[in-house]
């Protein structure tokens, strides 16, 4: 049983497939005046425009089009609505999910720093969110975030720390100084970066480091049991092997020197005991040491350990509003 075909759809299909003659366009323009017939006109005008744009155009030869309009009707009509309508809903199903996920997921808070400074005369410890251990020294200060992102960890020192790095291979942690950035992902290691030190060093006591410019360029790396240290002027960086036991030893209250001379003694002496220390001449810097002074002793009884090695004595003024000054002569 054939199924009958409605004269007008007929009229336009051939009037889409331009198979109208003069007489029957005439025709169908006034059969389209009516209200009816411009509705229906319209509708298989959105369809036939549907099917052509998603590559589904009817042939275009001559000949009775009602067929092959009506299949693509039927058939391509249906195929596209389903399509449509398929990803009509997985639009609108993920506009929603995101919109929900956007309602009920709070707001990732802003990252926010933290500053801490060890004053001079005194040590200080911080644990990082990720569980780091950073022992600060005398007149040195960290600033760190209140949490790490997935890409890195980092913070930024001035001064001495001694770090235990949490181990997280895939997110490396950094440190950065004025003179170069120290990048590793579970290491023990200490840095010692004063502002007015003419150098920093890095001294790698397990695990790996490695060594940057401010422009992040790698310019060096270290395997445990080696000291690095670039001056502030230029780019070099000398490294050689030590004792690392003797670098970390600030941490359990002592000082090594080897073969230092008394101008960097002293420096360190002033951070540790918050004193001022003067030369009353130049020559008496040069004067070198090697050996081990405990903080918990006295800093007068410290100077006099000195006086036995050197031919140097010194004054003490004590100041009540302010520092104390130690003056260093030289003994006659």
């Amino acid at each position: 049983m054939t199924e009958e075909k409605d004269p007008f759809w007929e009229k336009i299909a051939e009037k889409f497939h331009g198979e109208l003659s003069i007489d029957e366009e005439a025709e169908f323009i006034r059969q389209i005046d009516d209200r009816a017939g411009l509705l229906d006109f319209n509708k298989a005008q959105k369809i036939y425009d549907q099917l052509t744009q998603i590559g589904l155009k009817p042939y275009q030869e001559s000949g009775k089009s009602w067929e092959k309009v009506e299949s693509g009707i039927k058939g391509d009509q249906l195929r596209w609505l389903k399509v449509f309508v398929k990803y009509a809903a997985i639009i609108i199903v993920a506009f929603i999910a995101g919109n929900m996920i956007k309602l009920f997921t709070p707001a990732e808070k802003e990252i926010r720093y933290s500053e801490i400074r060890a004053p001079h005369g005194q040590m200080s410890k911080v644990v990082l969110p990720d569980g780091t251990r950073i022992w600060l020294n005398s007149g040195t200060t960290i600033r760190y975030p209140d949490r790490f992102t997935a890409e890195k960890r980092e913070v930024a020192i001035s001064g001495e720390a001694y770090f235990e790095v949490a181990r997280m291979p895939k997110n490396p942690f950094t440190v950065k100084t004025s003179n170069l950035q120290v990048e590793v992902t579970g290491t023990s290691f200490n840095v010692s970066a004063y502002k007015d030190d003419p150098t920093t060093s890095v001294t790698l006591v397990e695990g790996k480091v490695e060594l940057k410019d401010n422009n992040g360029k790698t310019i060096a790396r270290l395997n445990p049991g080696q000291l690095a240290v670039k001056s502030k002027n230029n780019s070099n960086v000398n490294i050689k092997d030590v004792e690392t036991s003797f670098y970390k030893a600030w941490i359990d209250g002592r000082i090594f020197f080897d073969d230092q001379p008394l101008d960097q003694i002293a420096t360190k002496l002033e951070r540790w005991f918050n004193v001022d220390i003067e030369f009353a001449t130049e020559r008496l810097k040069n004067y070198k040491f090697t050996g081990t002074i405990l903080k918990n002793k006295p800093l007068d009884q410290i100077m006099q350990a000195l006086e036995l090695l050197a031919p140097i004595r010194f004054k003490h003024q004590v100041n009540a509003t302010g520092k104390d000054k130690i003056t260093i002569y030289k003994r006659t």
